[in-house]
C-alpha cells in the first residue's frame, strides 16, 4: 500500500475540548491541556485513527449555552455535513453538553 492510500484508509478524528466555567480558563486551572493530552494518547492507541481537527471552547456553558448558540457545535455539526471526519472525540461526554433534552441529538 502506497503512503497516499495509508493516509486515506485512517479515520479522521475532530476532538472537541471545552471548559465551563472562567475559572478554569485561569492560567493555573486550564482543563483543556489535560482533555487535550487524554485525547491525544487515545488517537495514539488508535493505528487507523489520525488527528483531524480541534476546537476549543474555553468558559463555556454546556447548560446554559443552548447547542444553536455554541459556535464549536455548529462549526462540528457543519464538518459533519460536509463529511470532514470520521470520529468526534470527547475527553467525556458532558464536554458536548449537559442537556437532557439537548445533548443526544447533537451525537445524532
Amino acid at each position: 500500500m502506497n503512503t497516499i492510500n495509508a493516509v486515506n484508509s485512517k479515520k479522521r478524528v475532530l476532538c472537541l475540548y471545552r471548559v465551563s466555567t472562567l475559572k478554569q480558563v485561569d492560567k493555573d486551572k486550564d482543563d483543556i491541556p489535560m482533555q487535550k493530552q487524554a485525547c491525544h494518547d487515545c488517537i495514539a492507541a488508535h493505528p487507523d485513527w489520525v488527528l483531524y481537527h480541534e476546537i476549543s471552547e474555553k468558559g463555556v456553558s454546556g447548560f446554559k449555552v443552548s447547542a444553536e448558540k455554541r459556535d464549536a457545535i455548529q462549526e462540528i455539526q457543519q464538518e459533519a455535513l460536509e463529511k470532514n471526519f470520521d470520529v468526534l472525540l470527547v475527553f467525556m461526554f458532558d464536554r458536548l453538553g449537559r442537556r437532557d433534552d439537548e445533548t443526544p441529538f447533537i451525537v445524532e
